[in-house]
């Protein structure tokens, strides 16, 4: 598979859909040693399960790229923070991150920069004033405050992923504090501003919101030349990893890129 340079693939596997067992021990297969050890950590079946079907989507997705490397031989490594990069040696890089919820994986790769991605559950029960109260800046709580419930309720999760998005793109995880940088949506597009100046006030990203389904709210980040050139096009799919099952999916999202 193909992925031109200013292209953004995004994978969702519904985890909770997928009980053959043969397919689960065709998963358990590719886990290497350290994986394996990682999968027995979790203490919930619900837990396992979703790390399994995350490893699956992650290996096959990139093999789906790299024919030439199988599922079992993907290797990687983790920043400082956490951010998984690859091991292997491939001609051509491949940035990706992952994100899971409720009932949902989801992979992004671009060949272009580093990304970050993010997806929650909207029905899951969040504090909103307490949460924002730490991790919201100034404007954004006042933005909030403002709102009807129903409205607010959406407005949170919009932010949260943002946020999320734009700190795993950025490969520093919450050593950024989230409350120092907000998002302004026009027209066109979506900018980032700082409360005060910081290192990264200097570099540029992109930004997009996105909806799964009707409980789902995404968004990426991609670290970019500029602030509000959209030249990507995202697409989208739908898989049942290591096997044939893939569909492209229609899915809603600000900005709009270009098919």
């Amino acid at each position: 598979m193909n992925i031109e340079r200013q292209s953004i693939h995004v994978w969702f596997v519904c985890d909770q859909q997928l009980s053959c067992p043969k397919l689960l021990r065709d998963y358990h297969s590719i886990l290497n040693v350290d994986e394996l050890a990682q999968y027995k950590r979790f203490h919930y079946d619900s837990h396992r399960h979703q790390y399994l079907v995350t490893r699956a989507l992650v290996k096959s997705t990139l093999s789906r790229y790299y024919p030439q490397i199988s599922p079992k031989q993907w290797r990687f490594n983790k920043s400082r923070y956490g951010k998984p990069a690859i091991l292997n040696h491939v001609d051509t890089p491949l940035y990706f991150n992952i994100s899971h919820t409720n009932g949902l994986v989801t992979l992004a790769l671009t060949r272009e920069n580093e990304i970050g991605v993010d997806i929650e559950w909207t029905q899951r029960h969040r504090n909103i004033a307490e949460v924002a109260k730490h991790y919201f800046s100034p404007p954004e709580i006042k933005a909030l405050q403002e709102m009807a419930a129903p409205q607010r309720h959406i407005y949170f999760f919009e932010l949260w992923t943002l946020k999320e998005a734009y700190i795993k793109a950025c490969g520093q995880g919450m050593s950024i504090p989230l409350n120092q940088f907000h998002f302004q949506r026009s027209k066109q597009h979506i900018d980032i501003r700082y409360t005060q100046p910081t290192p990264l006030s200097n570099e540029c990203y992109q930004f997009w919101q996105f909806q799964f389904a009707a409980n789902y709210q995404g968004a990426l980040a991609i670290k970019s030349k500029s602030n509000s050139d959209y030249h990507h096009s995202l697409h989208f799919k739908k898989v049942v990893p290591l096997t044939n099952v893939e569909e492209s999916i229609n899915i809603p999202h600000f900005p709009h890129s270009f098919a």
